[in-house]
């Protein structure tokens, strides 16, 4: 049974993704700081502090109220457009998926897709909700990360239980890197492609390991999944290149 996205706004959902993205900056050197925030928002640049934002819960809780409200037409005209676009395109990416996995690795979960006014679009693994931009330039790319994020979904539920040795929160960043790549390779595949028209985004320190991959898949009609997450988790251990760990 493939599950049912729903769309939503709600302005706590991003309050809360704010402090999950600033606890969690340091981990890459400050770097979600500047995707999530800097880039939308320069003026946060002021409460930095080494590779977190001192700034208080009011001053989150009031800005965040402001955007909201002075975006809400926008907000909602622009998610009930998303959803639209992304029922014209779901039957296509469920076929998509079933010749991957099969449905039964569809986690349990809300499936809640939210707008945010945050400049990265994270993805809550516990109850199966994540967020898009609540506007975006290129409207084709929305269908992109929502395809993205639901794959993730899938990918992680069916990791675990093939992979259980990776479990352990040791392994968490491990895990994260492998299904980064596994998602580039997937979606920037040619039958993806054809039903989704833009390629996903990578990020840098994968760029080598993708390259790699992609001259070895890209020709193959029929993908074994686990024969490609071997290949990934094999070229990370063996990269030079620093991922996050």
């Amino acid at each position: 049974m493939n599950p049912k996205l729903k769309f939503k706004i709600d302005y706590k959902k991003d309050i809360q993704t704010f402090f999950d993205f600033n606890n969690s900056a340091d981990y890459d050197n400050g770097r979600t700081l500047e995707w999530a925030f800097f880039r939308k928002f320069p003026f946060l640049k002021k409460y930095k502090e080494g590779n977190t934002l001192k700034i208080s819960k009011e001053e989150v809780i009031d800005f965040v109220e402001s955007v909201y409200e002075k975006e809400k037409e926008t907000m909602r005209k622009n998610l009930s457009l998303y959803q639209d676009n992304w029922q014209e395109k779901d039957k296509e990416f469920y076929s998509l998926i079933s010749e991957l996995f099969d449905s039964k690795f569809w986690p349990k979960g809300k499936y809640i897709a939210y707008s945010t006014i945050w400049g990265m679009f994270p993805r809550f693994l516990k109850d199966a909700t994540f967020q898009i931009p609540y506007k975006y330039k290129n409207r084709k790319y929305i269908n992109v990360i929502i395809a993205h994020e639901m794959l993730h979904f899938i990918f992680y539920n069916y990791f675990y239980k093939k992979y259980p040795k990776y479990k352990k929160d040791e392994h968490n960043f491990l895990v994260w890197n492998i299904s980064e790549i596994f998602n580039v390779i997937v979606q920037n595949s040619s039958k993806w492609l054809k039903v989704f028209e833009v390629k996903t985004m990578d990020y840098p320190e994968h760029q080598k390991i993708i390259k790699k991959l992609e001259s070895k898949y890209s020709q193959k009609s029929d993908w074994k999944i686990d024969d490609l997450i071997s290949d990934i988790i094999n070229l990370i251990k063996n990269s030079k290149v620093k991922f996050l760990s």
